[in-house]
């Protein structure tokens, strides 16, 4: 069963069987990182990022939103209808949290792409 495919910067996610894109670039990583006690540094290159539930959970939260965003929806999700939506379906943690390092991967790539260049 697929759970989530990669679409060119963006990642769709399969959740209780209903298809969302979800994205975790700059903007949600630097928002997530707002609304946790975690530094861009750390939300990067440190597993502690996701070490609690309610840190992915957020991080769920920022990505669907933001994916919804750049699929140019206008549907946002509340914390709480995201917790609903991992309590249907638990995998959907684990799956984002893949999808997750997936992106910073790129992301770090990108980065240093850009460093190499200038």
């Amino acid at each position: 069963m697929l759970l989530y495919q990669r679409l060119n910067d963006m990642a769709e996610i399969k959740i209780n069987g209903k298809t969302y894109p979800i994205h975790f670039g700059l903007r949600a990583i630097n928002e997530h990182a707002k609304n946790t006690k975690f530094s861009f540094e750390q939300m990067t290159t440190s597993n502690d990022a996701l070490s609690a539930l309610d840190d992915i959970v957020g991080l769920i939260h920022t990505g669907l939103n933001e994916g919804a965003r750049k699929a140019g929806s206008d549907q946002r999700f509340t914390i709480t209808e995201v917790w609903d939506m991992c309590e249907e379906d638990p995998r959907a943690i684990l799956v984002a949290a893949d999808v997750f390092q997936q992106s910073i991967n790129v992301c770090m790539e990108k980065l240093g792409e850009s460093v190499e260049k200038n």
